[in-house]
């Protein structure tokens, strides 16, 4: 038994120090070809094509963490000046001449389902009529608005819009500019194949 020992940690031992010599050979080399050569010439001595790798992306695709939050938050900025300047208010119910008792025939199912989910809570009519109710009463409210966008300046809009130009720029930016973007498209249109 101790002559098994023996043998099973001498050859630990050697393939350790071969494990340790592969990993100072490869820092070495990689570290050589960086430093002396970017970029492959005709005449090179290697004959192998190192990649550039820039910001730690793997493909050689620079990206920036900075310039896609920036990016994000500049488009942020620019929804929130456009939803300021939108100004919402309901009245085609009143315009159709309806006025606003248009609900209140909504309403009378909503109260049905409801009580009839009160009374038995394993109706599946009672669930059905409230949501159906819950839903159109969404959709006639949304049905009733009406989206106004006040005359501007030139100047105004320029400053209301500019954030998305600039922001979207940033975004693209991020993603390592146009080879960044068709690569996470190429990747998300392979995990949707794959998926």
């Amino acid at each position: 038994m101790n002559k098994k020992e023996e043998e099973i940690q001498r050859k630990l031992m050697e393939l350790e120090t071969s494990v340790l010599k592969e990993q100072t050979d490869l820092t070495t080399t990689a570290g050589h070809a960086t430093s002396t050569n970017m970029y492959t010439t005709s005449g090179g001595s290697t004959g192998r094509t190192p990649t550039v790798n820039s910001n730690n992306a793997p493909d050689g695709i620079p990206r920036s963490d900075g310039a896609f939050i920036g990016g994000l938050a500049l488009v942020f900025l620019g929804l929130v000046m456009v939803f300021q300047h939108v100004k919402v208010s309901s009245g085609l119910l009143a315009m159709l001449g309806m006025g606003s008792g248009g609900f209140a025939l909504l309403f009378l199912p909503l109260m049905i389902g409801i009580g009839m989910m009160f009374y038995n809570p394993k109706s599946k009519w009672g669930w059905v009529m409230t949501s159906l109710s819950c839903v159109f009463l969404i959709l006639s409210f949304l049905a009733t608005l009406s989206v106004v966008f006040p005359p501007l300046t030139m100047l105004q809009m320029i400053m209301m819009f500019l954030p998305f130009a600039i922001g979207g720029a940033l975004l693209v930016k991020g993603l390592g500019g146009a080879k960044g973007v068709e690569q996470a498209v190429k990747s998300q249109l392979i995990k949707k194949q794959q998926g």
